[in-house]
């Protein structure tokens, strides 16, 4: 395949000016392979132009997509003896890839980037991003280049391993000429745990920059839509009485059928037993003087 006909519009490219809301800015999709899936990946991208590439992390191949500008909006990932297919779009492209793909064939989520854009200053941002980090003690980082041309400042929160990890840099100096004076712009990357990338491929952008406590303050602080906050924490439900005791049977089960044997079947022997057990080896609480 070289040549696919664009059925929808293509992203503009770039923005001159920041939009003040959220938008995808790197996106990275496994799906499920099937024959076809490829090509139908493909053409959901919507491209003009198609060319074949590299593989990467296993996958043997790829198709990079252009649109009629000649700008990339996306590559699909396949081959190599692997079950599924990878789609990964950066830049103002992400925006429309994972709009156009996360839907497509049990999209999973291995990472996705989400961008707030501003006109604040870069001395308030510094504080922003200090009063978010400080509630939760997460990691402050800062980088500047200082002996050559000038590209910016940029601050960090958290870790590089972290699954959420934040950057605040000053776009405008990264791309000169494409943004207005004094663009900054905020992302949030974000890489779910294995348990979650199905869920997250589902997130509004609102969410996947909101996805910790952290970003959600930060997202506060930035005057940013914080209502649709997301989370990557999977609260565990309250067991029943009969799952509790399934889950002491198969704790105890056996140690409970020995002591019967041992008791010669007579149960209340063990509950005495156990009940003794406990009162000796009960901690004794210190009275007070």
């Amino acid at each position: 395949m070289t040549n696919v006909s664009a059925s929808v519009p293509t992203p503009a490219h770039p923005p001159l000016t920041p939009d003040g809301v959220y938008g995808w800015d790197w996106t990275a999709t496994t799906h499920e392979g099937r024959v076809g899936v490829v090509d139908d990946l493909v053409t959901a991208l919507g491209p003009s132009l198609v060319l074949p590439g590299k593989g990467v992390q296993g996958w043997s191949e790829s198709l990079k997509c252009f649109d009629l500008a000649g700008y990339d909006v996306g590559t699909v990932y396949f081959g190599g003896g692997r079950d599924d297919v990878h789609v990964l779009a950066t830049s103002d492209a992400a925006q429309w890839a994972r709009s156009a793909v996360v839907g497509m064939d049990g999209a999973r989520t291995a990472r996705v980037d989400t961008r707030f854009d501003t006109l604040a200053a870069w001395d308030d941002l510094q504080d922003v991003a200090m009063q978010a980090a400080s509630t939760y003690g997460t990691q402050v980082t800062t980088m500047e280049t200082v002996n050559g041309p000038r590209q910016g400042r940029t601050i960090y929160l958290g870790a590089p391993s972290s699954a959420i990890r934040v950057r605040m840099y000053e776009k405008w100096r990264e791309s000169p000429g494409q943004y207005v004076d004094g663009t900054n712009r905020v992302e949030v990357q974000l890489r779910p745990p294995s348990n979650r990338k199905a869920d997250v491929s589902a997130w509004t952008p609102a969410q996947t920059f909101c996805a910790s406590k952290t970003t959600t303050d930060l997202a506060e602080l930035l005057g940013a839509d914080a209502s649709q906050a997301g989370t990557l924490h999977v609260r565990k439900a309250t067991p029943t009485l009969e799952q509790s005791l399934r889950a002491m049977a198969d704790q105890y089960g056996g140690t409970v059928a020995r002591w019967l044997e041992h008791s010669g079947g007579d149960f209340s022997k063990v509950i005495d037993y156990l009940l003794e057990t406990h009162d000796k080896y009960e901690p004794k609480i210190p009275q007070r003087l």
